[in-house]
């Protein structure tokens, strides 16, 4: 069976490098993609090989590689269900090789058997030790992907990469040859706004992620005394993801956890998301430039209402997050990435502007909305809270 795949120079650069290939990378350099493309033609030329595809957490690997690799086969045509494993995440091949795909959420996993190839996509998520502990175990060739937004000072730098047997490759945006003309006029306005994020996420070069807004304390669980406040509901399509995000407070602490993050979702898959995530009798808070669909999934029996925006509706978001201390739930890899990409614009001379780059905002979004209708202290019901207005 012949297949036709377009590939990237990224792709190419794999097959050049040494025992460790380092995908450094901007946003939307096709990192990820390349890897999986690669990982599939040597899964079908090599047989009885064993291949490993590794992320952090699971919900962020089943919402990000998993769905690119299922991508990457249906439109070669050869996904097989018989040969995916929902309950072990394998995929088997004919000729006795297999793909697992497999987070590292706990010390047991990364010290699992040995395999023949090892793909680790945003490889700064796992510690030290998790890498060490997976490359012990490969036998053939450790592939790493990452976007530098977490400074040099950091093991991937100053041990993978003086490794005499790895190579580094860089790849920007513009090395992908699957990106919409839209999504490539959206990063390079980054270099007006923001030319340090623009380093960092366009060029895939490291940085200084000065100016950001947010900072917060990553948490293991959400604590009991914390009390669930409401839900926040941002709304994608092609490119930009659906977002809810459960918001809860305990004294002058918010506290976040990602429930859905997710592109390409029409709204009938957006109801059967919201079902399957049980929220009906909860109130949420979705972005009022989506009438329609508010409308339509109230009707579906959810208690959603609009936002109210006002011309500083965004400022005013913020500043009430600024007047709490901010927590988020590890797992929820995609707030913690929004969180250390949301910056402030920056003027032609080099300094902030009050506004913040329209970028990297989805489930920030959603938070705002919660915080502007439900701890907008000047608008809330003074029976219901003990109110200070500065």
């Amino acid at each position: 069976m012949e297949l036709n795949i377009t590939t990237s120079k990224t792709y190419r650069d794999i097959d050049n490098s040494k025992k460790i290939c380092i995908l450094q990378g901007g946003t939307r350099s096709s990192k990820s993609y390349s890897a999986l493309q690669w990982i599939l033609v040597h899964a079908l030329m090599e047989p009885n090989i064993v291949v490993s595809v590794v992320r952090k957490s699971f919900p962020s690997m089943r919402v990000s590689i998993m769905r690119d690799w299922q991508t990457i086969l249906k439109q070669l045509e050869i996904w097989s269900d018989e040969n995916w494993s929902a309950t072990e995440h394998i995929y088997n091949f004919d000729n006795g090789s297999m793909v697992e795909f497999m987070s590292i959420d706990s010390s047991e996993k990364r010290k699992g058997s040995a395999r023949d190839y090892l793909f680790i996509d945003e490889c700064n998520e796992l510690s030290r030790e998790d890498y060490f502990q997976l490359f012990i175990r490969t036998r053939i060739k450790t592939i790493i992907a990452y976007n530098p937004s977490f400074g040099t000072n950091h093991y991937i730098f100053n041990e993978i990469q003086t490794h005499p047997e790895s190579s580094l490759y860089i790849s920007t945006f513009l090395d992908n040859p699957f990106l919409e003309k839209s999504i490539i006029e959206e990063i390079e306005r980054l270099k007006w706004i923001n030319p340090e994020y623009y380093k960092i996420y366009g060029l895939g070069l490291p940085g200084n992620n000065v100016g950001t807004i947010f900072t917060a304390e990553l948490v293991e669980v959400i604590p009991d005394e914390a009390k669930f406040v409401a839900f926040g509901m941002d709304f994608g399509f092609s490119i930009d993801p659906s977002t809810l995000v459960a918001v809860y407070k305990w004294n002058e602490n918010l506290y976040f956890e990602e429930l859905l993050y997710k592109k390409g979702l029409v709204t009938s898959e957006i109801i059967a998301e919201l079902k399957s995530l049980d929220v009906k009798r909860n109130p949420i808070w979705g972005d009022s430039a989506e009438s329609r669909l508010i409308e339509e999934i109230y009707r579906a029996g959810f208690n959603i209402k609009p936002v109210k925006k006002g011309k500083d509706s965004i400022k005013m978001g913020i500043d009430i997050m600024h007047q709490h201390k901010l927590h988020i739930l590890k797992s929820s890899v995609n707030i913690v990435r929004e969180f250390s990409e949301y910056v402030w614009t920056v003027d032609k001379n080099g300094e902030f502007e009050n506004i913040p780059v329209d970028y990297s905002n989805h489930a920030i979004d959603a938070i705002r909305y919660v915080c502007m209708e439900q701890l907008n202290y000047k608008k809330i019901n003074a029976g219901n809270y003990s109110i200070s207005i500065g």
